[in-house]
């Protein structure tokens, strides 16, 4: 009774000391960051990320780290990520749309006055459509959707079933079969959000300065213009070695920029 005693007692113990233990790391990172050591408050934040778990904020603060100290590749891939936990923040957004700009500015400089696009090409209808539905609203808000629909779903059956007006019977039957496909459909996009937040489809350019490779292979010829630390690609292929690990990725910025490039100069988002 009395081991039992102290292991609840220490488990008690544990459980109140962790969210201040969670403050206090993040304290440290703060004040770090408060007095200008940017690379001391990026490591203190990553400490606080192995240790109590990843966030949105976490991520976002990490993003301003690496921003503060010129790194923009560190910067846009935690900005990036932080935009992917919580896609509805503006605050997020305005950030990796401003040093993504900078980015592009730094790539149009490389070109020397030549007329090549360094930005991704236009969306297209459907390549909006994929985005507003599986990047900018996060799976979590779908599904809550989707429940909410299906729990009317249910109380328009009942109606139908047990009420004796007409109207009401009406009300019920049309409207449960409303219901139940906008359950349908935003669990679909459910899914189709939490596909789009595991992709392993991007990446950003961490070497300060690389060019892209027509095949992979360290002799080949460039495929375009030295690019920027900070540019975000599509990953198109990948090939690998013979342990099976990725040593190359094929990469597209846009329809007039794609090469290969060594997967240790990128970092996957």
């Amino acid at each position: 009774m009395c081991k039992l005693f102290r292991i609840s007692a220490l488990l008690l113990f544990l459980i109140c000391s962790l969210p201040f233990t969670m403050t206090a790391q993040i304290k440290e990172a703060d004040d770090f960051y408060a007095k200008g050591d940017f690379e001391k408050a990026a490591d203190a934040f990553m400490k606080a990320a192995e240790t109590d778990g990843t966030s949105a904020a976490l991520y976002f603060n990490l993003g301003n780290c690496y921003a503060q100290s010129g790194n923009l590749g560190n910067a846009i891939l935690y900005y990036s990520r932080a935009a992917r936990l919580a896609p509805s923040d503006k605050t997020i957004k305005n950030n990796l749309d401003y040093f993504t700009s900078k980015v592009e500015d730094s790539n149009r400089a490389e070109l020397r006055g030549k007329k090549i696009s360094v930005a991704p090409d236009p969306e297209t209808f459907f390549t909006t459509a994929h985005r507003v539905i599986a990047v900018d609203v996060s799976s979590n808000l779908w599904a809550v959707l989707g429940a909410a629909c299906f729990v009317v779903f249910l109380g328009l059956v009942a109606l139908y079933l047990f009420c004796s007006n007409i109207m009401l019977r009406k009300t019920g039957f049309f409207g449960g079969i409303i219901m139940l496909v906008c359950s349908i459909v935003f669990v679909v996009f459910s899914f189709m959000s939490a596909d789009a937040f595991d992709a392993r489809d991007k990446a950003v350019l961490m070497a300060y300065k690389s060019v892209l490779l027509i095949e992979p292979s360290s002799d080949a010829k460039p495929a375009a213009n030295q690019l920027c630390q900070g540019t975000v690609f599509d990953i198109v292929a990948e090939e690998s070695d013979v342990q099976g690990n990725a040593s190359w990725y094929k990469v597209r910025l846009n329809s007039n920029i794609e090469g290969w490039i060594k997967a240790d100069a990128i970092e996957i988002i």
